[in-house]
């Protein structure tokens, strides 16, 4: 019987001694860093390219006679991500030529697509000052004969005011 009620004794004792969850709040003030605000871009459209714009959340779409240009502002830091959602294609599926002037990467890149008119040559320029995605994407007729050097002017002038 002394050892049924030490046996009872000890389990009550137990009981009192379950763990009590305890709660902690924290009010840290965390400094959230600023992003830089984006930069202006200019680009020289041909004279048609004006004509009809369609205004998106990122940036503006011109469509030519033949050609549509895109041009948009994403935040930075994937390249791949970036070239990927302008193409279709990985950053590692296409040669892509790299410069640097004043800070600022750029990136340029070709490809090609069938489309709903026949095949399309992709022109796509990336501009990246560390904190943005400047992005130029042109898609045209592959078998257009407009002047390469229209096409150069606009490819050239793409940068950042």
């Amino acid at each position: 019987m002394k050892k049924v009620c030490g046996l009872l004794l000890i389990l009550l004792l137990l009981t009192a001694c379950g763990s009590q969850e305890t709660l902690e709040t924290v009010a840290d003030d965390m400094a959230v860093p600023v992003m830089a605000q984006p930069r202006e871009i200019s680009v020289n459209l041909p004279e048609d390219g004006e004509q009809t714009v369609v205004e998106g959340v990122s940036g503006n779409l011109y469509l030519g006679g033949d050609y549509t240009i895109a041009i948009e502002t994403l935040e930075a830091g994937d390249l791949d991500r970036t070239v990927y959602d302008l193409t279709g294609f990985h950053k590692s599926d296409l040669t892509v030529l790299t410069t640097e002037s004043e800070g600022v990467k750029r990136y340029e890149f070709v490809w090609a697509t069938a489309g709903e008119t026949g095949e399309q040559l992709g022109h796509g320029i990336i501009l990246d000052d560390g904190n943005y995605h400047y992005c130029m994407s042109v898609l045209r007729p592959a078998d257009a004969e407009v002047s390469q050097v229209i096409w150069y002017d606009v490819y050239h002038s793409f940068s950042l005011a």
